[in-house]
């Protein structure tokens, strides 16, 4: 769905609706913690006596961040679903190292749950506008 573009010169022009805030923000959390499970991979892979097992699952949490971040910013209709489960899978793995790392996976799956499922997410997923 396309909208018309706001301002003089080019009103004839058509453009894709904006990505809501709550989405941006979502697609920019996924992207940096897609950037420190690569930073762990090459730790882990660089570190005398690090485990093989610690770089592979580094390397798959940077995998699956990536897809989710790159989902969500191409707007694909089913992109909310495995940001959920990977927000949970995380919020569940910190709760075995209970502190200051439970609070930050528990405040990932709440924030990830609301800034998907508020209205202006959901059309924009959907490809729906709202009439005003």
């Amino acid at each position: 769905m396309v909208v018309r573009a706001p301002g003089g010169g080019f009103g004839d022009m058509l453009r894709y609706p904006a990505m809501p805030t709550p989405v941006r923000v979502t697609v920019l959390v996924f992207a940096l913690l897609s950037l420190l499970f690569a930073l762990a991979t090459v730790h882990r892979t660089l570190a005398e006596g690090g485990s093989i097992g610690a770089a592979v699952f580094f390397a798959v949490m940077a995998t699956a961040c990536t897809l989710v971040a790159v989902s969500l910013a191409v707007r694909r209709p089913w992109a909310p679903y495995p940001a959920y489960a990977l927000a949970g899978l995380l919020a569940t793995a910190s709760l075995g190292l209970f502190g200051a790392i439970t609070f930050v996976g528990l405040g990932l799956l709440v924030w990830v749950v609301c800034a998907l499922n508020i209205r202006a997410s959901r059309d924009w997923f959907s490809g729906r506008r709202r009439l005003r």
